[in-house]
């Protein structure tokens, strides 16, 4: 059975999910790529909050990559977590 791993980031400026383009932060995409992961993102618009960035990590690593990034987005004073779901 595979895990399933999702970063969650919020971007510094306020995303409208109604005329999002699929751009990515250059620093955001840049951590993903020195990461090895894809950069096409999803949106989750919470009822209550900001619109977050989703992404879905890849390959045998990915929990330990998204962990890497968790920490990387903090340090770049983003709002990050990471799910994970069997």
């Amino acid at each position: 059975m595979s895990t399933s791993v999702v970063l969650s980031v919020t971007p510094r400026d306020p995303l409208d999910p109604d005329r999002f383009t699929g751009e990515v932060p250059a620093d955001i995409a840049a951590a993903l790529a020195a990461a090895g992961q894809p950069p096409p993102p999803g949106l989750w618009c919470p009822r209550n909050g900001p619109v977050r960035l989703l992404f879905q990590l890849s390959g045998p690593d990915r929990v330990a990559a998204g962990q890497r990034l968790v920490d990387e987005m903090s340090f770049m004073e983003y709002e990050a977590d990471l799910s994970l779901s069997p």
